[in-house]
């Protein structure tokens, strides 16, 4: 009987394992998502609303999610203390932000560069130099998307065939 209750504990343990790493696979491309969709309310907020750098960090932090959140309200803040350009403190406080997340660190530099950019004075140029980055994760998406498709159902297969093995022997 004991046998059988640990067998069935190695199997659901590596199933689990093996369906864990496969949500962490889907979540990349939700993150992606989200740092596209701020690049995109960027624009907007410059083209439309006629809104200077910072303020345009506020009015997207009201509308995202965290931690990008917390982390565009601190840049705001930041740069009303004008103690440091918005390269900076943009650079700063996302790099903190994403420290976490399972973006590559390519990835994170397609969403970070666009700060690199935006020292320029005409919208239309800060908007030209948004775009290209926001078309870069664009692309990001699309390969991510499809690697998520592939490795995640590898992944949960190889947890699942893993706890099989294991009971296998074990057993």
């Amino acid at each position: 009987m004991l046998r059988w209750i640990g067998a069935g504990l190695i199997l659901a343990g590596c199933g689990g394992l093996g369906f864990w790493y496969r949500r962490r696979l889907y979540q990349i491309p939700e993150h992606l998502y989200s740092m596209r969709q701020i690049l995109e309310l960027f624009i907007s907020e410059i083209s439309y609303g006629k809104a200077a750098l910072p303020e345009c960090c506020k009015r997207v932090g009201e509308r995202v999610e965290e931690p990008y959140r917390s982390a565009l309200q601190k840049v705001y803040e930041d740069m009303e203390k004008r103690e440091r350009g918005f390269r900076e403190c943009f650079r700063e406080s996302m790099s903190e932000a994403l420290r976490r997340l399972p973006v590559a660190e390519r990835e994170k530099e397609n969403f970070l560069g666009f700060a690199d950019c935006c020292g320029l004075e005409e919208n239309r140029m800060q908007i030209r130099a948004i775009e290209q980055y926001r078309d870069r994760l664009s692309a990001a998406i699309a390969q991510r998307e499809a690697e998520a498709e592939r490795q995640g159902k590898l992944a949960a297969g190889l947890g699942i065939v893993s706890g099989l093995f294991l009971v296998i022997v074990l057993c």
